[in-house]
């Protein structure tokens, strides 16, 4: 075996890379996605994922790579998703992605009838709209004749995509302990729970290790996607986990954060975090692992939002994205009060609020198109540091690892540094570390590498990063911002 084949699917795209025993990383490609928004309501169509991950194989095929090379298939994807898949492996509807929030009335009802307590203990997670589980109850009450010809109710992208290759249906515990019905401590689904709401347990997905062999490419994926026909294809991870195992995070209180579409800020852990803090606890790799996570609802979204207000129409020569990093590096960021809130979808932490949406506070007449774009950054890296206080670290690490597609803005990597006060190191190709991480499941079936331990600490030591060092300049300025910012959003909730 020359390579373990790995993607990572998201919201906007699907990436996919060759690792070799080295952990070096070839044939890179990236295929974009389309998404369907309205107010509280979020879906994709799951057969663009099969579809992407299919046009990514045939790039490296005609690259020169041979189906033969490829010894192992893995994924990270998406999580906290809803994909009713039918007898035949088709997607019966378009998938309920996790910033879908229509179920809300299905999530108070689920807390009604099981208590808050109960659900606390069982998936140390709070109960909210966003989660598969209501959903799933959502489907029950408005598309009654579509819930009863699912046959399996899927979590992640990553698990349809697995289905079509494979013909099994099955999940990760990280990707389970996003359904908001999984015990996180024995990793299984809490089945009572079904039945006391009317609904089928046995239309949940295998719980299987993430880096358990879930199946082999079966002859019609054989044909679709071009990889040999019994490739092994491991079951993959959440992309939180995919995420944390990529940046090097194993140890308990290792520390990183994470830009993509959405964002947070995580950390390795022997236990569950309190949940009642808006913290989100998940299942990591291994048995008695932990990642608690500080999920922002609005990260790279607000990004796009910006960019799309701001640069629509870039210069000629020049793109969009080139345009924002201009704007933006062009505002005085050192006496701008302009804060912008970047609840463009509601927030889940440390704002609890499906309803609260992005504003702007402080323009005024002498307030620029810059200050604005740049508020916008801002804004979100405020709201990471929000987030530190709350967990036991109630202070900015010494060194803030950041990764994920919005790491590839240098502006928005200096913003983070100068409000956070601290070193933001970016390793080399950010963008493709969930892929990575998932690659490292695979090590062990490869023969190529032991524990996870020292398979992150070797991630850590060999990679490249690039360093962005605070200005101190600044600090007092962004600190009179961030106290501000504290007081916005219980201000403005009653208008929310």
């Amino acid at each position: 075996m020359k390579f373990i084949a790995s993607f990572d699917i998201g919201t906007t795209n699907v990436k996919g890379l060759l690792v070799n025993r080295d952990g070096g990383l070839s044939y890179e490609h990236n295929v974009p996605l389309a998404l369907r928004q309205e107010p509280q309501r979020i879906e994709q169509e799951p057969g663009q994922w099969f579809q992407a991950v299919a046009a990514i194989a045939a790039e490296w095929f005609r690259g020169g790579v041979h189906p033969q090379e490829i010894g192992l298939i893995s994924f990270s994807g998406q999580m906290q998703d809803c994909i009713p898949v039918g007898g035949k492996m088709e997607a019966l509807r378009p998938a309920i992605l996790y910033s879908d929030s229509r179920a809300g009335e299905e999530a108070a009802r689920i807390i009604e009838e099981l208590g808050a307590d109960s659900i606390r203990q069982a998936v140390e997670n709070r109960m909210d709209g966003t989660l598969t589980f209501p959903k799933i109850l959502w489907l029950h009450r408005h598309e009654r004749e579509l819930y009863n010809q699912t046959v399996s109710f899927l979590i992640s992208s990553k698990d349809y995509v697995i289905a079509q290759l494979t013909g099994r249906f099955v999940t990760d515990p990280t990707s389970a302990s996003t359904t908001g019905c999984m015990n996180i401590r024995t990793r299984s689904w809490t089945q009572e729970w079904f039945r006391r709401l009317g609904l089928d347990s046995g239309k949940m997905p295998a719980i299987l290790r993430a880096d358990e062999i879930a199946g082999t490419v079966h002859a019609a994926a054989a044909r679709q996607t071009g990889f040999a026909e019994g490739t092994p294809v491991l079951c993959g991870i959440g992309d939180a986990g995919a995420a944390t195992l990529g940046a090097g995070v194993y140890r308990p209180e290792e520390l990183y954060a994470y830009i993509g579409t959405t964002g947070w800020i995580a950390s390795a852990a022997a236990r569950p975090a309190d949940s009642g803090t808006g913290i989100f606890n998940l299942a990591y790799v291994e048995p008695g692992r932990y990642i608690n996570i500080a999920p922002l609802m609005n990260a790279g979204n607000a990004h796009q939002w910006a960019l799309e207000l701001f640069c629509g129409e870039a210069s000629e020569g020049s793109s969009p994205y080139d345009e924002m990093e201009r704007l933006i590096g062009a505002a005085d960021r050192r006496s701008s009060e302009v804060i912008f809130l970047p609840y463009l979808n509601g927030e889940r932490c440390p704002v609890q609020d499906e309803h609260a949406s992005g504003c702007y506070i402080g323009i005024r007449p002498s307030t620029s198109r810059q200050d604005m774009a740049a508020a916008v950054l801002e804004g979100v890296a405020l709201a990471m540091k929000q987030m530190l206080g709350l967990g036991a670290r109630e202070a900015a690490p010494g060194r803030l690892t950041l990764i994920g597609g919005g790491a590839g803005s240098r502006v928005w990597c200096q913003i983070i540094a100068d409000i956070f006060q601290t070193e933001v190191s970016v390793p080399s190709e950010s963008q493709f570390l969930p892929c990575l991480g998932a690659a490292l499941l695979g090590f062990r079936q490869a023969g190529w590498g032991g524990e996870y331990q020292d398979l992150t600490g070797l991630l850590r030591t060999a990679r490249q990063c690039e360093v962005f060092s605070p200005d101190p300049a600044i600090a007092e300025h962004y600190q009179g911002k961030f106290e501000k910012f504290l007081k916005l959003y219980p201000a403005l909730r009653p208008v929310f």
